[in-house]
């Protein structure tokens, strides 16, 4: 599927996993605590989608974007969310690369369908091999959000693909199937990326727009 596993686990400037910023986190989610990877990389994966608030509004979208800003910053979406859990699964050595697929049926309140300016959304995830196959996660969506939501809380299977975030009992995610895959990826075709799909996400401040912005309110 995806050849040459081992240039997989190496620091990009986009998944900086030798900064001190990601080898802090990754060491504080107890990583290495745990007796085997799939553990560990349980851990990685809760401790990104629990601790690393879930924001799309103001927060940093960027060329400098990489996975020791997202801890710094302490938020953002699932592309934040993801770049930072591929980070942490190369520390640990494990092959990880970043994934992009267009998603509909997303759990979403009015000022992020004007900002992504629809319900087809241009969503972020990982793909990692873990123990002898390929799997996706998507730590994205915090335990309290979700039960502030409604919804389940989407939990790493060390075994299976856990992309698929229900929204009620009897919907979720629906994906397009137009899956890209990000091993190395350069920031500026990122954007380009979610600039075509989401154009007012993209901002010149490097930032994405506040919620008050979208609704033509100054402060």
């Amino acid at each position: 599927m995806i050849a040459n596993y081992e240039r997989l686990t190496n620091p990009t400037r986009v998944f900086d996993h030798e900064n001190t910023a990601v080898a802090q986190f990754v060491d504080g989610a107890g990583c290495y605590a745990e007796p085997n990877i799939a553990q560990a990389i349980e851990r990685l994966h809760d401790a990104v989608r629990d601790t690393i608030d879930y924001n799309v509004f103001n927060v940093s979208l960027g060329t400098e974007l990489s996975a020791s800003e997202v801890v710094r910053e302490g938020a953002g979406f699932c592309l934040h969310k993801s770049i930072l859990f591929v980070a942490g699964c190369r520390r640990l050595g494990v092959p990880a690369v970043l994934c992009s697929d267009v998603v509909v049926n997303h759990v979403a309140d009015a000022a992020m369908l004007t900002l992504v300016g629809g319900d087809a959304f241009l969503h972020w995830y990982a793909q990692i091999y873990l123990n002898g196959r390929w799997i996706k996660a998507a730590p994205i969506f915090n335990t309290l959000l979700c039960a502030l939501s409604g919804i389940d809380v989407l939990r790493f299977n060390p075994h299976a693909d856990a992309i698929e975030q229900r929204n009620s009992a009897t919907t979720k995610m629906l994906f397009s199937g137009d899956q890209r895959t990000h091993s190395n990826p350069d920031m500026h075709d990122l954007l380009t990326l979610i600039r075509n799909k989401h154009p007012r996400m993209v901002t010149s401040a490097g930032r994405t727009p506040t919620s008050l912005s979208l609704a033509g309110i100054s402060l």
